[in-house]
């Protein structure tokens, strides 16, 4: 044996490696201890990877897997970093409204979101609070009205293209159509902008939006997986998860669009989502630090760039998902579409027209929407960082610990949702709404943090598919996918596109019965 020893490279240099690998593998895998300290089911990591190897269905199947096996709360891990599952509405409640203050921020993903610095996506504590309440107004429903109408003139440019598709009897991708509606919408809603993206598919604007949604998520896990160290040479070296050429062209392009309007003083009377920022600017706050600009109100000039950037790409790809996803469960459930359709005109001979306010009468439209939204969540989870030790019903978080929330599996949880996979709109009538937990429907996040400009999105929304009903019918075609298969990341694109056909509205009119 003492020969067998002596034969061992037992040098210095192979002693450094190996307490060099000891030391490595311990801080690999020392956290993996964190939820058996506190215990919380989940489950088992892998060296270096922890459970990240098990999204290659994608997150939410994940997600929903671990809901069903292990609860309603449960942990498990992004390379060496814990994250706390909580699908309980209970908690939910706590960690997003009454105890938002300590859990006002989001996970810092570092450099991969560099493209947004300065919004409201990633900004924390006092910055998030000051932007948040400059930026608010933007959505109030006197701004929304004054939008409707470019966003009517962007849905007759959808209604032209549908109608082109149902002259030549033709299917179509509505996640291309819809994509080129909400990149108009947002063009001309948020900076004054007409792109026509129907008749100029190929515009600037439309492809690097479509570079940006065509997100690399290895970039991302390859990034968690990585020891801090590494994180800040690739943030030195600009790794993000967008492609750089594509958020450089927005970025630049607001900058074009700023440096014009400076130059132009009619542009002040302008009510779109840039000149609204425009009025916020506050010099002063461009060379403050975080610190110093605790007491100051308004904008920095960062600020203006990076909310630009995250409301343009944000309001462009959820939104376009949205309206062909909803288009899409109506095609096949035609009684669904039929009492939408009757809707749409009971309130447009109501009111003379298809305005803002006849938008907001159209409760069963919003209930589709709202469906779609449950089945198909812009946002599979979202998350919230806790900023000191606390107990939420019973449930001790300890500071740091990232908390992810499971819309999509919350969305699609049976005792919540009977049938969940099933199209049922009837589920966001006012008394089964009344009759359910509201933290159980999370299509936009939730509290003081959820998405700013949702109210934007559902008017989008809304007008999009009550202007395209008023002419057509959407139906099913040889190319439809059933079922659609969600795209491995955590918005609601679809692998494939949405296709389908529409058929000319036949309006059969209404017999009066005689009293006689």
């Amino acid at each position: 044996m003492v020969a067998m020893l002596e034969l061992l490279p037992l040098s210095p240099t192979w002693v450094l490696v190996g307490v060099c690998l000891v030391l490595y593998y311990l801080y690999l895998t020392w956290p993996f201890y964190t939820f058996k300290r506190l215990g919380i089911p989940g489950p088992k990591p892998v060296v270096n990877f922890g459970n990240i190897l098990s999204y290659t269905e994608g997150s939410h199947v994940f997600d929903c897997k671990c809901y069903k096996q292990y609860g309603k709360v449960f942990g498990f891990f992004e390379g060496r970093t814990p994250m706390l599952m909580v699908g309980d509405l209970e908690i939910i409640k706590e960690i997003t409204v009454k105890q938002f203050n300590n859990f006002s921020n989001r996970r810092d993903l570092g450099s991969l979101l560099e493209a947004f610095a300065g919004g409201l996506f990633v900004i924390e504590d006092t910055d998030w609070k000051r932007v948040r309440s400059a930026i608010s107004p933007t959505f109030s429903s006197s701004k929304l009205k004054q939008m409707s109408a470019l966003v009517e003139k962007c849905a007759d440019g959808l209604v032209s293209s549908l109608m082109e598709k149902q002259e030549k009897r033709v299917m179509f991708d509505m996640k291309e159509l819809s994509s080129a509606f909400s990149m108009d919408v947002i063009s001309s809603t948020a900076f004054g902008v007409e792109v026509d993206s129907f008749k100029h598919p190929d515009h600037p604007f439309a492809t690097h939006a479509k570079a940006i949604f065509k997100i690399n998520m290895l970039k991302g896990f390859f990034y968690v997986m990585l020891p801090p160290p590494f994180n800040h040479i690739f943030k030195l070296r600009g790794f993000s998860l967008f492609p750089k050429f594509a958020t450089d062209f927005f970025k630049q392009t607001v900058h074009n669009v700023i440096k014009m309007r400076r130059g132009n003083p009619d542009d002040d009377k302008r009510v779109d989502f840039l000149q609204l920022l425009l009025k916020a600017h506050n010099k002063t706050l461009d060379e403050k630090t975080s610190e110093e600009a605790v007491d100051k109100q308004g904008l920095s000039m960062t600020e203006i760039v990076g909310n630009s950037l995250a409301f343009w790409l944000a309001g462009y790809d959820t939104t376009a998902n949205t309206i062909a996803l909803t288009a899409y469960n109506l095609a096949f459930n035609q009684e669904a579409q039929d009492k939408v359709r009757e809707e749409i005109d009971r309130v447009v001979q109501a009111r003379g027209k298809l305005d803002y306010e006849a938008l907001n009468e159209m409760r069963f439209l919003e209930m589709c929407v709202n469906e779609t939204l449950r089945i198909y969540p812009g946002a599979k989870r979202f998350d919230r960082v806790c900023k000191e030790d606390i107990e939420v019903k019973g449930l001790h978080i300890p500071a740091g610990t990232i908390i992810n929330i499971p819309a999509y599996a919350i969305h699609h949880d049976p005792e919540i949702w009977p049938e969940p996979e099933k199209f049922r709109p009837e589920r966001f009538s006012k008394e089964q709404q009344e009759s359910r937990d509201p933290y159980a429907f999370l299509p936009f996040g939730s509290g003081p943090r959820a998405c700013v400009g949702m109210r934007l999105a559902m008017l989008e929304i809304k007008h999009a598919l009550a202007k395209v009903l008023e002419k057509f019918r959407f139906v099913t075609c040889e190319k439809t996918e059933v079922p659609l298969r969600l795209e491995n990341n955590n918005g609601n694109q679809v692998t494939g596109g949405v296709w389908l056909k529409v058929e000319a509205r036949t309006h059969t009119p209404r017999v009066r019965m005689s009293s006689a």
